[in-house]
């Protein structure tokens, strides 16, 4: 591979090799944005570049030696950092430390890529931000991450912040039908639901998430007429028997999106088309009130990756839901047979 043959990304790839020319090549580099888009692939692209012993056109050739070893993943001066359990920890962090009192063994430049770095604990984000406030020369630390916001203020300010942005929608949908030899209906509606991430859509595809994620459309438009009891009777077997409950909610974040398109945008086609009640529904209520589910559903699948109770932000989210599209109103229905609550 090459930077130039990872998709999308091109302010990106312009960037980085502006940096290689110039010769300016900043000890910390941060990249930011949604999974499955290319960060890790562009970081080990980028250390390749730096240590690429005939690099043409400001990329790397991929053919001699040092890229061959980095693309093999055995090169002493490419250093991946993971999380051990949940979290990055100090002692990796430290073992890093005492590798940077040395020069690079046989490349240009060290090139650290510590990936997922909102999953540092406090101490190995103290530890590391100390590093990044004395760097020694040769030595370039790339963390990759979702959450920037996660990450200490002060641990940002040290890197060079590069943003990815989501890939089109088009090349996602291309790719599943010609590599994957997706069907051309499921490969654009796998193309939409995974929202500018490859790897989201190829998970979604071998998950056969397109059929949950119906099922789930299914149960949140059953909320309407759900009396009270086998409200929460859903919920817990919900939580119960689901198999990934974030993917769940992003699938409620999707659903949510779809009806605020609807309401404003009129040529929009949602992925899963609205049921006649939902809809009244939805265009009765102010479209604000759309906006404010949708940033209460953000903040869920945050809790949720804080390790929040699955049960109770499972509940909020439906309640939120319940109470701001259908009304009060809803919870006096009557419900002539208990609904399907298979999940």
């Amino acid at each position: 591979m090459s930077l130039e043959s990872i998709p999308g990304q091109p302010r990106t790839k312009r960037f980085l090799k502006q940096l290689f020319r110039s010769g300016h090549i900043p000890h910390a580099l941060l990249f930011s944005g949604m999974t499955g888009i290319g960060k890790a692939a562009m970081a080990l692209e980028l250390a390749k570049l730096l240590n690429c012993q005939a690099p043409r056109d400001m990329d790397c050739c991929d053919i001699c030696p040092s890229c061959r070893k980095i693309h093999a993943g055995h090169h002493p001066d490419v250093v991946p950092i993971e999380r051990e359990g949940a979290f990055i920890k100090i002692d990796q962090i430290r073992t890093l430390q005492t590798r940077f009192r040395f020069r690079p063994f046989e490349g240009n430049y060290r090139v650290v890529i510590l990936q997922n770095a909102h999953q540092l604990t406090e101490e190995a984000a103290n530890a590391l931000l100390k590093m990044l406030e004395e760097p020694p020369k040769h030595n370039v630390i790339v963390l990759t991450t979702l959450e920037p916001q996660m990450l200490l203020p002060t641990l940002v300010s040290r890197c060079s912040h590069v943003r990815f942005q989501p890939l089109e929608e088009g090349w996602i949908e291309q790719h599943l039908i010609t590599v994957q030899g997706v069907a051309p209906t499921e490969a654009a509606r796998l193309a939409r639901v995974a929202e500018g991430s490859l790897d989201q859509a190829l998970r979604f595809m071998e998950e056969d998430r397109l059929a949950r994620w119906e099922e789930i459309s299914a149960q949140l438009e059953s909320l309407q007429t759900l009396p009270m009891l086998e409200f929460f009777s859903l919920l817990n077997q919900w939580v119960q028997k689901t198999e990934d409950l974030e993917q769940d909610m992003e699938c409620i974040k999707l659903w949510l999106r779809d009806l605020i398109c609807s309401r404003l945008l009129s040529d929009y086609h949602p992925v899963f088309p609205f049921r006649e009640g939902l809809w009244s529904a939805a265009c009765r209520v102010p479209a604000e009130r759309l906006f404010l589910l949708y940033d209460h559903m953000e903040q869920a699948v945050q809790h949720l990756r804080q390790n929040a109770n699955k049960q109770l932000t499972l509940e909020g989210v439906c309640l939120a839901i319940k109470d701001g599209l259908y009304g009060q109103s809803s919870w006096n229905s009557f419900s002539p047979g208990r609904q399907n609550l298979s999940f």
